[in-house]
């Protein structure tokens, strides 16, 4: 089977790519290991939140919204922050399916087990023995990307493993995050889901599963961050968890994969890698003061952690902030980051 273009991934970021290429001319194959019920459970364990400037960037927003989402609250230190913010909880496996409706891409069903570079482009080799070839390769496939492996040779610049349970519940409008404590660096999550239910999320060991009350179902997994290196080789290019783009600080991954699966698409058609790789690097999503950030807010005590939260003890403010940043320089990267990730990193 011989394409002009292979994405490796049906998830937001490959099915984004997809949904991009569509009408461009290019004959395109989408390929993903997990189809059917699988698929879908694997994508609906998630937190689902993405912004509504994120949307606005990808340039398209889905009918699927579970509901929508008005601010993010941040307990920390003892104190609890409310930051305004807009946009939504998606029903992700119905979103992917109205995407790949929007797509002129074959899928197909197999992993892919080795990747090698041609005279023309790329060779991939699937478990079942078929094999596939294309000009340009897109890695969609996630934390352990085979393309990152074997086009790459990178592993992941740093990796969170997280368990996510959905549960019966309620909760309000807001994302709930519990940051430090027994969560050093991280956070545990309390978001809406689809109605009547909630999703729960922390750091792998730091909670169980059997404490979540009213469990659903429940799924872990490995979080990716810090931008790997390079994202393009030749006209190989890495996109969402597979080049590690999640936020450092929010965790934020779904919109910035769905953009970075669009971006890369436009660099094949227009037969410009250097696009997309330029893109990466130059854009404020992928700033290098988050990652700073989360290695300074990842070695605070929970002693500093209250004390950075002190000047928020009457609540949240634009003022408060400059104010806290100010007064305390050695914060001034935490706290700005910070700020920028939850208002924009998801």
């Amino acid at each position: 089977m011989s394409f002009d273009a292979i994405v490796v991934g049906a998830g937001p970021a490959g099915t984004s790519a997809a949904m991009r290429l569509a009408g461009s001319g290019l004959s395109v194959a989408v390929v993903d290991r997990l189809e059917g019920d699988r698929h879908s459970r694997y994508h609906r364990i998630c937190g689902e939140a993405v912004s509504d400037r994120m949307f606005d960037r990808i340039g398209w927003k889905p009918s699927s919204v579970a509901c929508r989402v008005h601010s993010i609250s941040i307990s920390m230190g003892g104190a609890r922050i409310v930051v305004p913010a807009e946009g939504c909880i998606v029903d992700r496996p119905a979103m992917l399916a109205e995407m790949r409706s929007l797509c002129d891409a074959e899928f197909v069903h197999g992993a892919v087990k080795s990747v090698c570079r041609t005279d023309g482009g790329y060779v991939l080799g699937l478990a079942d023995g078929r094999t596939m070839s294309c000009r340009s390769l897109i890695g969609a496939d996630g934390a352990h990307s085979a393309v990152r492996r074997h086009m790459f040779g990178l592993g992941p610049t740093e990796s969170l493993p997280i368990v996510n349970c959905i549960a019966e519940g309620v909760c309000g409008p807001d994302l709930g995050f519990r940051v430090g404590g027994e969560f050093p660096g991280a956070y545990e999550w309390r978001f809406p889901s689809s109605p009547g239910r909630v999703s729960v999320g922390f750091p792998k060991g730091t909670a169980s599963v059997e404490d979540v009350e009213g469990l659903v179902e429940w799924g872990a997994r490995d979080l990716p961050f810090g931008v790997v290196e390079r994202v393009v080789d030749g006209d190989c290019y890495l996109v969402g968890d597979a080049a590690c783009l999640a936020n450092p600080l929010c965790y934020g991954g779904i919109g910035v994969a769905m953009l970075s699966g669009r971006m890369a698409a436009e660099a094949v058609i227009a037969g410009r890698p250097e696009r997309y790789s330029r893109w990466v690097s130059r854009s404020g999503l992928f700033d290098p003061h988050f990652m700073k950030a989360h290695e300074q807010f990842s070695e605070w005590t929970e002693e500093e952690t209250a004390d950075a939260m002190r000047p928020f003890a009457k609540g949240y403010s634009v003022w408060r902030g400059a104010v806290a940043a100010v007064t305390h320089p050695r914060r001034f990267n935490v706290y700005l980051a910070t700020f920028l990730a939850f208002r924009r990193g998801w």
